[in-house]
């Protein structure tokens, strides 16, 4: 047994009396769980009793992790060595943890590669998961920015079932992508935060996603989308009673209205945001409202008073460096005493105040460019170590594909031998029932021919006395039809309809005719030429259609120009009467 195998043992005999130490069972069935759903509450169990336990169970987590961050199955392996760097970054309580780790980077790259060794991808993607939370915690943006990428090509495929809360994992996601610049793809992680579920200690997530998500907005320049959702942050927090949501709504509603020069309207919520902030102990946010204010009051040549508020806003946003602290709060405030020294006529203090704001904007995206080629670099290295990896697999499967290629060759031939007797007596036993089947066939198609050739001869007789018949009844019918549109009223669309439908039938092609001559005729003026046709006068038209007389001869004259005939008193009859001629 190896040293530290012992002492863990050791460890664990001698303290098994106390409720707050692990037991060594249950830890490693927790690291060694492949079923998906119980992983992530086994983590965190482990979480809340890592939490729980004195110092003496806090050291049995690190013995017992180190030991197993070489066990041959990549599942213990893999969470072992992600423990083990989790446990890195905690301070230690006392002096009686021992200090065996030396790089938690390391350990958190290991256990990627284990990872990956597995193939598993719900596992893989617990491990990017925890990596990219163990990154943001120490700050390191761009490497937590790729793993949560990583994990949510994962996630998008495996359903609900992660690690953490889909909103918890969206949230961080999307506030490093804002961080990083990347407004878009923020907007996408913040909507999918907005249309999930979220127990109510959970809430202020969703009025933090209302919030980011106006601010991608702000910083693209759509100012309209961004009021609409600084506003539902304002509804919100005012639902919930969180005055100091609604203090950050006001102001952010304050800055955009700044942004579109709108002096008037932003002035009083940004006053109302710096006595807010400041009330509240965030006195780089107040800070930063103030340098907004002091070019509001340079707008309006009260150089005195912005010149005040300016430094009042380099003092507030620079002068503690506290959990609250902004070097871009600092740029606005070297920004806001350039333009009002500038405006004072103060040359030397103006240009003072421009380098350090051309320095420090310049810093601030080189910061970003950087953290950009940081991504990069860490997605070059992990694909690297997983194409190493790869690699071996790849031959161990090679290897594996070999060897079954062998075993299905052989099983290849005794099953072709199996399905060759069985096609052999299959074919046989087809033939004998196609022989049943064609000798059937022929049966029913003698029978099915008498039947058909019996009801095609009724149908000829059937035939022959209905044209008779129609021919009767078109005769009366056309004698019958002129007389009978006369009397209808067209007053109402369907009796148009029915009207038109009678008219092609006893006049077919007039109205195509007519179509034809005017492309562009209307409705009513269609109505007119058919009853013209009938030699209805306008007295009569006027009233089916149900308009007056003034009415009537305006119709009359749009339809002359439109046919393009001259003012004739009988040009128009004329013309219509021998519409099938045109």
């Amino acid at each position: 047994m190896k040293i530290s195998q012992f002492l863990l043992v050791s460890l664990l005999c001698s303290l098994a009396a106390s409720s707050q130490e692990p037991d060594e069972k249950f830890l490693l069935k927790a690291i060694s769980n492949r079923d998906n759903q119980k992983a992530a509450g086994y983590y965190k169990t482990l979480v809340d009793a890592y939490d729980s336990a004195n110092a003496a169970g806090r050291n049995i987590f690190l013995i017992f992790f180190t030991v197993h961050c070489t066990d041959k199955d990549p599942y213990v392996a893999s969470r072992s060595l992600l423990w083990a760097g989790y446990l890195r970054t905690i301070p230690p309580i006392n002096d009686l943890g021992p200090k065996i780790f030396d790089n938690d980077t390391g350990l958190l790259k290991q256990a990627i590669n284990k990872a990956v060794e597995s193939g598993d991808e719900y596992l893989m993607m617990e491990i990017f998961e925890q990596c990219a939370d163990r990154y943001r915690r120490n700050g390191r943006r761009e490497q937590a920015l790729f793993y949560y990428l990583k994990a949510g090509e994962m996630r998008k495929g495996k359903g609900e079932i992660a690690i953490s809360p889909s909103y918890n994992f969206y949230s961080q996601l999307s506030e490093l992508l804002f961080a990083m610049q990347e407004y878009k793809e923020a907007e996408n992680s913040l909507r999918q935060v907005l249309i999930m579920p979220m127990p109510v200690p959970s809430e202020r997530l969703r009025v933090n996603a209302y919030n980011t998500l106006a601010l991608c907005f702000q910083r693209a320049g759509n100012y309209d989308s961004a009021l609409h959702w600084f506003e539902k942050t304002r509804e919100f927090a005012g639902r919930n009673r969180d005055t100091v949501w609604m203090g950050i709504a006001k102001g952010n509603i304050g800055a955009v209205y700044f942004e579109q020069r709108q002096y008037d309207r932003a002035l009083p919520l940004l006053w109302d945001d710096y006595y807010t902030t400041l009330k509240y102990g965030e006195t780089n946010s107040a800070g930063n409202t103030l340098h907004r204010i002091a070019i509001i009051y340079l707008s309006q040549n009260k150089k005195d008073s912005a010149l005040m508020l300016a430094r009042k806003s380099l003092q507030l946003t620079a002068g503690k460096q506290d959990l609250g602290f902004n070097v871009n709060y600092i740029r606005n405030a070297y920004y806001s005493l350039s333009e009002v020294f500038k405006s004072a006529g103060q040359a030397d203090s103006a240009a003072y105040y421009g380098t350090l704001y051309d320095h420090l904007k310049d810093s601030l995206e080189l910061a970003v460019a950087r953290s950009r080629a940081d991504v990069v670099q860490t997605k070059f290295e992990f694909e690297k170590s997983s194409n190493r990896i790869n690699n071996l697999l790849n031959e161990k499967q090679a290897e594996k594909t070999r060897r079954n290629l062998l075993l299905a060759g052989l099983l290849l031939v005794i099953i072709s031998g199996w399905f060759y007797f069985r096609w052999q007596r299959q074919r046989f036993k087809t033939k004998q029932q196609a022989l049943v089947f064609e000798k059937e066939k022929a049966e029913a198609e003698i029978k099915n021919a008498k039947q058909q050739l019996n009801e095609f001869t009724h149908n000829i007789i059937d035939k022959n006395e209905m044209i008779e018949k129609l021919q009767t009844q078109l005769q009366q019918q056309n004698m019958q039809l002129n007389e009978e549109l006369l009397n209808q009223s067209i007053l109402t669309e369907n009796d148009w309809l029915r009207f038109k439908d009678m008219f092609e039938k006893a006049n077919p092609g007039f109205i195509q005719q007519l179509q034809k001559a005017a492309p562009d005729i209307t409705t009513a003026e269609i109505r007119y030429a058919t009853l013209i046709y009938l030699n209805l006068g306008s007295k009569h038209i006027a009233s089916m259609l149900g308009i007056g007389a003034d009415a009537v001869r305006k119709t009359r004259q749009r339809l002359r120009q439109r046919l393009n005939i001259a003012a004739d008193e009988n040009a128009l009859e004329e013309f219509i009467k021998n519409i099938r001629g045109v």
